[in-house]
């Protein structure tokens, strides 16, 4: 019987190559970001297909409080990753805006609208 390990954090930070801070290499880099976060495992944080998890009254169960406890970790790792990637003055932009979805789609949005932009003045 086999097993499939992750690839490593630093296999992540060598294979992955930070977003500039005028976004010029959007296009590579989302493709590149968004296989590197699919390969870790916290994907759905980034597209917000997870979220984090409500309990049934005003003191969550064990079931319910472990259940948070991991959905917080994963987002934690998840915006780790981000912060490793994007310029500091891309993440100081848009880091108010709540979950890691919700930062990473005013980045896509962002630059994708800028990329297009360039593009069309080509």
């Amino acid at each position: 019987m086999s097993s499939t390990t992750l690839p490593s954090l630093s296999d992540f930070i060598a294979g992955v190559e930070k977003l500039d801070s005028k976004g010029t290499n959007w296009l590579l880099f989302e493709q590149q970001f968004t296989i590197a976060v699919k390969q870790k495992e916290v994907w759905d944080h980034f597209d917000g297909s997870t979220v984090r998890p409500v309990p049934g009254s005003d003191t969550p169960t064990a079931g319910e409080a472990a259940a948070i406890a991991a959905w917080d970790k994963k987002e934690n790792f998840a915006l780790y990753l981000l912060t490793l990637k994007v310029a500091p003055a891309t993440y100081a932009k848009h880091k108010r805006k709540g979950t890691v979805a919700k930062v990473w789609a005013a980045i896509v949005s962002e630059l994708t609208s800028k990329s297009l932009l360039a593009r069309s003045n080509l």
